[in-house]
C-alpha cells in the first residue's frame, strides 16, 4: 500500500531511488567480478604506476621517462634520467593506517625487488653501449605510506613517499649534474628501442 501511494504521488523520487540501488548493486558485481578474475590489484596497480610516472615527468631536471620496461620475469616501472643520473624505480602501494617506514610490510622484499630491477637496467644499458650507474629508488604511495620529510637510504635504495613531493624531487635536480643532456637521451633511446623489441618478442610469443 504503501509503495503504491509513493509511486503515485512521487514517481521521479521513486525512479531515483531505484536507478541510485540498481547502480550501487551493478558497481557491486563489476568490483565483485574484478576481484574474482584476479584482474582489480593489477590494474590499481597500474593505475598508480602511471600516477607515478606522471608526477616523475613534471619533477625538475629529469630529461627522460621511460616507463614499463620489461624482462623475462618481472617489469621496471620507470627508468628516470635527470640531471643527477639515471634511477630505476620501483612503485608500492601500502594501504591501511599510516605507517612508521620499518612497519611497512615486507620492506627487505620491496628494497629487494627495487635493487634487482636497477641491477637489471644497468646491465642493459652497458649491453646497449651506454654503461651508466643505476640508482635503485622505491617509492611507496597509497593511504598507509609512511611520513617521510627526508629521503631515506636503506644501503644503496633511496626510498621516498610519493605525497611528500618535496623529499624526492630534489633528487633529480640537484646542483651538480652528474648525467648530460646527450648521454641521458642515448640511454632513453635505447631503452625504448629495447621495449619496442620487447612488446614485439612477447606479441610474437601470444600468437
Amino acid at each position: 500500500m504503501l509503495v503504491a501511494t509513493l509511486v503515485r504521488h512521487w514517481p521521479f523520487l521513486v525512479g531515483l531511488v531505484v536507478g541510485a540501488y540498481l547502480g550501487a548493486v551493478t558497481v557491486l558485481l563489476l568490483v565483485l567480478l574484478a576481484i574474482a578474475d584476479g584482474s582489480l590489484l593489477p590494474r590499481l596497480g597500474r593505475a598508480l604506476e602511471d600516477e607515478v610516472g606522471i608526477e616523475l615527468h613534471k619533477a625538475p631536471g629529469v630529461s627522460s621517462v621511460v616507463s614499463g620496461v620489461s624482462f623475462a620475469h618481472r617489469d621496471i616501472d620507470h627508468v628516470v634520467l635527470a640531471r643527477t643520473g639515471c634511477f630505476a624505480v620501483e612503485v608500492k602501494a601500502t594501504f591501511g593506517r599510516r605507517r612508521r617506514l620499518h612497519e611497512v610490510p615486507d620492506l627487505p622484499g620491496k628494497l629487494a625487488q627495487a635493487r634487482d630491477g636497477a641491477r637489471q637496467i644497468e646491465r642493459l644499458l652497458a649491453s646497449r653501449g651506454v654503461p651508466l650507474p643505476v640508482t635503485p629508488v622505491l617509492i611507496l604511495t597509497s593511504s598507509g605510506t609512511p611520513k617521510m620529510t627526508v629521503a631515506e637510504r636503506h644501503d644503496d635504495v633511496l626510498v621516498v613517499a610519493l605525497r611528500h613531493g618535496h623529499t624526492w624531487r630534489q633528487q633529480f635536480a640537484g646542483l651538480d649534474p652528474t648525467l648530460d643532456e646527450a648521454t641521458a637521451q642515448v640511454a632513453a633511446a635505447a631503452l625504448l628501442a629495447y621495449r619496442s623489441q620487447r612488446t614485439d618478442y612477447e606479441l610474437a610469443r601470444s600468437r
